[in-house]
C-alpha cells in the first residue's frame, strides 16, 4: 500500500481547498469520475460505492490511511451530510450501503481549526445567511438562493460580500449568451475568478454546468491555434466532461498537428482511467513536439502526479548528451515499466536518434540474460544514440 501517495494527495487537497474531503480524494486519484459524483449529487444514482473504480478493499484501505493522517495533522473533524441538488430536493444522499464506509467519507478534516472556531463568537443572522446563500448556490437551487439574497439584503444591507452574491445569484439565473466568445469571456474573467472567491472550494460545483453548456454552444466549431479556448475541448475540460473532451479532439481531423489538443487528450484519457494511453500520449510529443512536452512537463500541470518528478529526476541526470524531451520516453522505460505495454517501439521514430534509443531500450530483454547477436546490436544502438542512457542501463542489469 503506497501511503506516501495518499498522503501527498490529502497534502494537495488541503494546499486546494483547505479541507480534506474523501469523496475529494476519490476525485482526485480517478476512482470517481466527476460525471457520477454529479449524477449522484442530482440524485439520479441511489450510492457510489458501486461507481467507484478499483479494488473496494485497497480503496477503503487508502480511505482509512488517508483520515488516519489527517487526523495526526491536528486537523478539526467535522461529519458532512450531502444534500442533493436541485430545486426543491434538500433529500440527504446515501454514498454506501455499508454503514462504517458511509461514515468514513463523510468525515472532513479542515484546516486553519482556530479560525474556524473564531466564527462561531463572531456569528450573526447577516453570516448565517451569508452561508446558507453560499451552500444553495453551490447545491445549484438558484431559486433558494434568491430567496435567501433577499433576506440577506433586509437583515444586513452593509454586509461585504453581498455584492458579490448578488452577481452570482444574477449569474445562476440567467441564460448563454448567443455570442460564445462573449460567453467564454464572461466565464473566464468573471464569474469564475469570483465564484472562487466567493464559494471557496464549492466553486467547482457552482461553474461546471456554466461550462458544459458553453461546449454544447460551442459545439463543432474547428479548433483554431490563435482562439484555443473557443473549442468545445476547453469548455469540456472546464466541466470535467473527460469523455466529452476526447470526442471534441478527435473530431478535429487534424488534432494531431496541435500539441495543445494533444495535452488536452492525454489529460481526458488519465481522467478517463486510461493511464498507460495517456502516458504514451505524453510520450509522443516528447518526439513531436519536444518544446512543448518541456513546458507541459516543468510547468507541474499534468494530471499524472508521478511524471513531474520524474522529469526532474531525469533533467538532473549528469549523462552527455545532456537530457532534453525527445529521450525522456526511452529513460522513462526504466522507470514506468507500463510504458512498454502502451507505446511500442513501431511507434517512436526511426529517424530520430531519441527514436532508436528507445526501439533499443524497449527491445532489450531485462535483466543480465545472454548476449546473443541481437542483443549486442540493440546495446550498440543504444550506445550510439545516447551513450549517457547506455550507461544507465547497464547499471540496470
Amino acid at each position: 500500500m503506497d501511503f506516501p501517495t495518499v498522503r501527498n494527495t490529502v497534502d494537495r487537497l488541503l494546499l486546494e481547498q483547505a479541507l480534506y474531503a474523501p469523496l475529494e480524494l476519490l476525485l482526485a486519484e480517478g476512482r470517481l469520475s466527476f460525471a457520477d459524483y454529479e449524477a449522484w449529487r442530482c440524485g439520479e444514482i441511489a450510492t457510489l460505492e458501486e461507481l467507484l473504480a478499483g479494488n473496494p478493499a485497497r480503496i477503503r484501505a487508502r480511505l482509512e490511511q488517508a483520515d488516519h493522517y489527517a487526523a495526526a495533522l491536528g486537523l478539526r473533524a467535522e461529519r458532512r451530510e450531502y444534500p442533493a441538488w436541485g430545486e426543491g430536493t434538500g433529500r440527504q444522499l446515501r454514498i454506501s450501503s455499508d454503514a462504517a464506509l458511509d461514515d468514513l467519507c463523510r468525515i472532513h478534516y479542515l484546516r486553519n481549526a482556530n479560525e474556524v472556531q473564531l466564527d462561531l463568537f463572531m456569528d450573526n443572522s447577516g453570516n448565517v445567511l451569508v452561508n446558507s446563500v453560499v451552500a444553495a448556490l453551490a447545491s445549484r437551487r438558484a431559486e433558494e438562493a434568491a430567496t435567501l439574497l433577499e433576506r440577506l439584503r433586509e437583515t444586513d444591507p452593509s454586509h461585504l460580500r453581498l455584492g458579490g452574491l448578488e452577481a452570482l445569484c444574477a449569474a445562476a439565473q440567467r441564460p448563454v449568451m448567443a455570442d460564445v466568445e462573449a460567453e467564454t469571456a464572461f466565464l473566464e474573467g468573471n464569474l469564475t475568478p469570483l465564484a472562487t472567491a466567493e464559494l471557496g472550494a464549492a466553486a467547482r460545483d457552482f461553474l461546471t454546468p456554466f461550462w458544459r453548456r458553453l461546449g454544447e454552444a460551442l459545439g463543432e466549431r474547428p479548433f483554431a491555434v490563435e482562439m484555443p479556448q473557443m473549442h468545445a475541448s476547453y469548455a469540456l475540460a472546464r466541466a470535467l466532461d473527460w469523455a466529452g473532451v476526447r470526442q471534441a479532439v478527435l473530431a478535429e481531423r487534424t488534432w494531431r498537428d496541435s500539441p495543445l489538443l494533444r495535452l488536452r487528450l492525454a489529460e481526458a484519457l488519465y481522467h478517463l482511467g486510461e493511464r498507460r494511453e495517456a502516458l504514451a500520449q505524453w510520450c509522443l510529443l516528447c518526439w513531436d513536439f519536444p518544446r512543448d512536452a518541456e513546458r507541459a512537463l516543468a510547468g507541474g500541470k499534468l494530471p499524472d502526479k508521478e511524471l513531474q518528478p520524474a522529469w526532474e529526476r531525469y533533467r538532473d541526470l549528469d549523462v552527455e548528451p545532456e537530457p532534453d524531451a525527445p529521450f525522456f520516453p526511452a529513460w522513462l522505460l526504466l522507470e514506468r515499466p507500463e510504458l512498454r505495454a502502451a507505446l511500442t517501439a513501431e511507434d517512436a521514430p526511426q529517424t530520430h536518434p531519441a527514436g532508436r534509443a528507445y526501439v533499443a531500450l524497449h527491445k532489450l530483454p531485462a535483466g543480465a540474460a545472454t548476449l546473443s547477436e541481437q542483443t549486442m546490436a540493440l546495446r550498440l544502438q543504444l550506445k550510439q544514440a545516447h551513450p549517457g542512457l547506455f550507461a544507465i542501463y547497464l547499471r540496470t542489469l
